[in-house]
């Protein structure tokens, strides 16, 4: 932990020796130049003229220049950080709803020269989420929410996504899975919520959530892909909750995700 640290910080500063050493050799050289035509044709004093123009351009320019890169550097961070916030939630630090079906969209635009590519999509849902709330109130409501999402990006791959999609609703973009991962990975998150303990002034608050998931194989669109998930979460829901619903929809089938419009 301590090196990868150690070159982060050296990577953040390279920049900034860079473009001070850069700026400062470019004044200098502008001043020498400015001091040989000025003192041109007077010996000695032409010689140290130059030295000495070179020498107070390098002692002003350099923490000119450094203050400058440093400034700069300081922007893009800010720039960098405002970028991703705009991208996640901020109590969960899942993707943005909008953010996430981009992504699962521009996954999909840019498969192989098949044009198809399989994948899986998980909605999950927090059960019973509003007696929560009202029982133990929104802090602790928002303290399930950061659970639930922790225990998610736990049970993933680091290049699977993970979007909050409504207020107690969480979408997983599984890409190239095969169902029998997928239904993996759902398992893993319903079993590790139902085992995670919260007890709020000494009172137990049982969790679970339920999961519709859909594997597809070809180009269908993300509204069409959420749409059966939805549906497969509201027949979770429907059997009892606590549980998952799974669903496929194959490459010749494509026509079929477009009945529930």
């Amino acid at each position: 932990m301590d090196n990868t640290g150690a070159g982060h910080s050296g990577g953040n500063w390279a920049p900034i020796v860079r473009y001070s050493l850069l700026g400062t050799t470019a004044c200098a050289a502008v001043a020498v130049a400015a001091a040989a035509i000025l003192f041109q044709g007077q010996g000695e004093i032409f010689w140290r003229g130059i030295v000495g123009a070179g020498v107070v351009a390098s002692l002003v320019a350099a923490p000119l220049f450094a203050m400058v890169a440093s400034e700069r550097r300081k922007l893009a961070a800010l720039k960098s950080e405002v970028s991703r916030l705009s991208s996640v939630d901020s109590l969960t630090s899942c993707l943005h709803s909008g953010v996430f079906a981009n992504l699962i969209d521009a996954f999909r635009s840019n498969s192989g020269a098949g044009g198809r590519r399989q994948g899986a999509l998980l909605v999950v849902e927090i059960d019973d989420f509003r007696a929560i709330n009202s029982k133990f109130g929104h802090a602790w409501g928002d303290e399930v929410l950061k659970s639930v999402a922790g225990t998610i990006k736990a049970s993933v791959r680091s290049g699977d996504l993970v979007g909050r999609i409504g207020g107690e609703e969480f979408g997983i973009f599984l890409p190239g899975t095969s169902r029998e991962n997928a239904e993996r990975v759902a398992e893993r998150i319903r079993g590790s919520v139902s085992d995670t303990v919260l007890e709020p002034g000494g009172r137990k608050l049982p969790l679970s959530v339920s999961v519709g998931a859909v594997l597809f194989e070809d180009q269908l669109e993300f509204d069409d892909l959420f749409r059966e998930a939805d549906d497969r979460l509201a027949e979770a829901k429907a059997r009892g909750r606590n549980r998952i619903e799974f669903a496929e929809l194959p490459a010749d089938n494509r026509e079929r995700a477009s009945l529930h419009a």
